[in-house]
This record gives C-alpha cells, structure tokens and sequence, in this order.
C-alpha cells in the first residue's frame, strides 16, 4: 500500500472516530470538539517549509488550535523546527521533512538521559498518531506518563556527528505506545573500536508498559537498536535491527518484578556489534521469572567492529539470572560468542533451533531443556551446577563437560552427537539412551570417570581406535545394556566400578579402509 494512500485511509479512520466522540458530546460541550476530525494545513498559520524559517510557532499554533480527532497536515518541504508539544487526541502526519537546528544538540549522560528540546514533547498525552519525517540532534519524541501514542511509516534520522546522543524515540513511564513501519538511523556515530562503544539508540523504554515495536528499520546507531529498561508486556516483531553499535535488542532491570510477558518474534538481527538479543539480571542475584517467548529470529555475523570481535555477540540469546523464556525456531550463524549463553538462569527451553554455534552453560541453573536442536558444541562451564539438563533428537557437533560439574539429572536422548569423546566427570545421575555417537578422538568414544548413577541403553557407537566406551572405578551404578558398537580398538575398558551391570550389547569389529 503505497503512503498516500495508507495516510488518507487513516484520516477516514480518524475522521470516524472523531464523530462517533462528537455523538457522546453533551450539550453545550465546546463548539470545536463538535467540529472534530478536521485536516489542518499548518501552511494556513504561517509555516514556510523552506528550510530557513523557523516553523516551530507555526506548526505550534495549528496544533493548538486543533480539536478532538484532528489531524495536522505537513505538506512537502523542509520546516526547521526546534520543539513540538503534542495536543491529547491531536495527530499529525506530514508529507515535508521537520528539521532541527544543529545548535540544539544535547549530551546524553548518566545524570541527565533525556534533552531540554526534543523534537516532540509529550507529558500526560494520550491517543496520538504520529507519521512523519525528521532529521534530529536529539529525540525525535520523548513522551513521559502517556498512552497511546503511534508512531508509524515515519522516517527518523538522528546526528551521526555527536558521540552522546539521546535517543531517537524515548518512552517513560508510558503505556500502550507503538512504533511500527518506521525507519530509524544514525543517532550517533558508528562505533570504532571493540573495546569503546557510545550512546545512540533507536528506541529507549524506561519503566513502561504495553509496548510495541514492529515492522521497523532500526540501522547505523551508536548504541543499541532497542533498549528497555524495567518495563513489562512487550512485543518486538518483525524489525530489521543491523549495524548497532552494542546488542540489537537489549533487556535489562531495576525492579525485577516489571519484566514480564516479552514476544521477541521474527526480527532479523545483523552485524550488532554485542548481542542479538540480551536479557541480563546479573545485578539483582535472584531469578526473575520473565514469561518470554523467543521465536523465529534470524541473526548473523552480531559481535563485531570492522571485522575485530568485542567481548558480545551472541546469536539467538545471551540470558542471565532469567527463567521462563522459550527459544524456538530461530536461526543464527556466523556470531562471535555462544549463540545461546545461559548464565545463573532458572527454566529455559530450547527447541528447533539452528546455529554454527555453540549452547553454553555458566554457573547454576533449574531445569533446562533442549529439543530438536542443531547446534555445533554444548559447553557447559566449570564448577556449574543444575537440577536438570535434558537433551533430546538434536544434531549436536560434540559436548564439551568439564570435571567437576554437578547435573542432578543429566539426559541425553536420541541425539546426533558427531564428534567424541564425551566424558562424564560429574556428581548426579546420567541418561545416556538411544543416542548415535562418532569418534575418531584417541581416547575413544564415551568416558565414564565420576557419575552417581549412569544408564546407557541403546546406543550406536562408531569408534575409530582403541576402547569405544571406558568405565572407571569411580562410576557407580553404570548399567550399559542394548548398544551396538562398532570399534577400531577393545568396545569396553572395564575397571571394576561397583554394580556394573552390562547385558546385550552388539559389538562389530571397525575394518579400517586399506591405505591406497
């Protein structure tokens, strides 16, 4: 639908909804409100648009003089601008481009994070639709304490030249506000270093609910894509986020308890110099339950500046002190760090996803399951500590498990696992059924050293050279039963562990391939 047409669509709409107020209106209500659902040419109360008149008083003054359900019209032309103040139930759509002059431009800093002179201000406003174009030197719109305000098919682009921008669109304390079908660029420079990054974000939520950002361009700026701080029920869908200067999408906290009910779905995130996504709770050192669902992204090549890699990067999800997320059909490749990091998290589920990269386990967690995956390397970190880990009908290229790691309940089920050997060296019991492993390594295929207890049931085992599976004296309670083994080497180095039970297995002598 071509913007013309969608504009004039959206007065009818507006226009409509103006009268069905007008109805409700009581006798004796202001004659303007009754007029409502006007289009208002901001050319009629002075404005220029020739870009070297101040328009600000002008475009001002017609909405000011707006009723209930208007729209302020802003024909083709360039309207240098400073600071707009939105009218409740008063839209604006323009056609020109609203311009900020150079000498405005703010500094973003910890003690001050919103300017003296946005492009919009909106305190305590409600019901706005909003479609337009601007070049900004600070936010684009920063709306405090407001509801319903829509930002649509506008076209943003912030001051590439300063190093601590605000901003382009800033939400705080708002409810039900939107940005959908817009592009927003350049607010700040491109980072430069691995080590350095600046502020510059296209859209910042503080303490905010019911939010939506969707069908979005968000590219080239400083800092983050999206950013929001302390808010809860939000949906971010089907934006392209690419070229930021730190994660595409970053979630972080204050109270704890605000972080709810997030649906991060079908965005395409690229070349973010830190994560696609990050969720990060470090700071409050409990689990915060978050009710998230992470589902069909796409990302690639996140974690980078001029082809040097940053400490971030991650390609579906870096998740720290969370639980109740699900990840689901999302796709990464060629990331920097672990596509999947889970750090100190409570329940997390992983199915159908696939990445070159790797899942890695930090610290301690609940329950996490994993299924349907294909994934390069499950790495779990040393001195971790779960509940539960459940593997299963994934195509995984090797598991890295550290000594010493505890895993009550460890499951690895109906898995393509690549490349050995896996080594179990842990406390807690062990499921190790149905799964098809391959190992070419020296040490063989499968190592049982330390385990409380340990099934494994129906395997098919290629082994390349010596044993294919070793058990220690040190596992206890090991039964291996129904396995089929082909081996290079012996199939079982059995050092006598306590309560051995081995029955039925298959075992096939590996014929190496004639040297040619």
């Amino acid at each position: 639908m071509k913007t013309a047409n969608f504009r004039h669509i959206v007065w009818i709409y507006m226009a409509i909804m103006a009268m069905a107020c007008s109805a409700e209106t009581p006798r004796g209500a202001d004659k303007r409100t009754q007029e409502a659902g006007r289009r208002i040419d901001v050319k009629r109360f002075g404005a220029k648009g020739d870009g070297k008149a101040d328009d600000s008083r002008a475009i001002q003054a017609a909405l000011d003089s707006a009723a209930m359900g208007d729209t302020v019209y802003i024909p083709k032309g360039t309207y240098l601008v400073h600071t707009l103040r939105l009218v409740p139930n008063v839209h604006l759509v323009a056609d020109g481009v609203l311009k900020q002059p150079k000498a405005l431009a703010g500094q973003f800093a910890i003690e001050k994070q919103h300017s003296d002179a946005p492009l919009f201000r909106a305190h305590r406003v409600s019901n706005v639709y909003l479609s337009f174009r601007a070049e900004t030197v600070n936010e684009a719109i920063y709306a405090s304490q407001s509801s319903n305000i829509t930002i649509a098919e506008s076209d943003i682009q912030g001051d590439s030249t300063n190093r601590r921008p605000f901003p382009a669109v800033l939400w705080y304390s708002c409810s039900a506000c939107r940005v959908v079908g817009s592009t927003i660029s350049q607010v700040g420079g491109a980072r430069e270093s691995p080590k350095v990054y600046h502020p510059g974000t296209a859209v910042r939520v503080l303490s905010s609910s019911g939010v939506t950002i969707s069908g979005n361009h968000l590219h080239h700026n400083g800092e983050n894509g999206i950013f929001i701080h302390d808010s809860g029920d939000v949906e971010i869908d089907g934006n392209y986020i690419h070229h930021n200067g730190m994660s595409g999408i970053q979630i972080a906290f204050n109270t704890a308890d605000r972080v709810t009910n997030y649906r991060i779905t079908n965005n395409q995130l690229e070349y973010n110099a830190a994560d696609a996504i990050d969720i990060n709770n470090r700071a409050h050192g409990r689990v915060v339950a978050i009710n998230a669902l992470i589902a069909s992204n796409y990302s690639r090549a996140n974690g980078f500046v001029n082809g040097e890699s940053t400490p971030d990067g991650s390609g579906m999800g870096t998740l720290i002190g969370v639980s109740d997320v699900t990840l689901s059909g999302n796709r990464a490749f060629e990331n920097n760090r672990p596509a999947l990091y889970i750090e100190g998290c409570g329940d997390i589920t992983a199915n159908r996803n696939v990445t070159d990269g790797a899942f890695e386990l930090v610290g301690q967690w609940e329950n996490i399951r994993m299924q349907g995956n294909t994934f390069h390397t499950l790495r779990v970190l040393s001195n971790a500590e779960g509940r539960l880990l459940d593997i299963r009908h994934s195509e995984i290229a090797s598991l890295q498990l550290p000594n010493g790691i505890r895993i009550d309940s460890l499951n690895i089920i109906e898995n393509q696992i690549n490349s050995g050997p896996v080594n179990f060296n842990m406390e807690g019991s062990l499921k190790f059924e149905g799964n098809r492993l391959k190992s070419a390594h020296d040490a063989g295929a499968l190592l049982l050293v330390n385990v409380g207890s340990a099934s494994l049931l129906g395997n098919h085992i290629d082994n390349a050279k010596n044993a294919a599976i070793t058990v220690r004296k040190t596992a206890l309670n090991v039964r291996i039963d129904s396995n089929f083994v082909t081996s290079g080497g012996t199939w079982i180095h059995n050092f006598g562990p306590p309560n051995i039970k081995i029955n039925k297995n298959k075992v096939q002598e590996r014929v190496a391939k004639s040297k040619q």
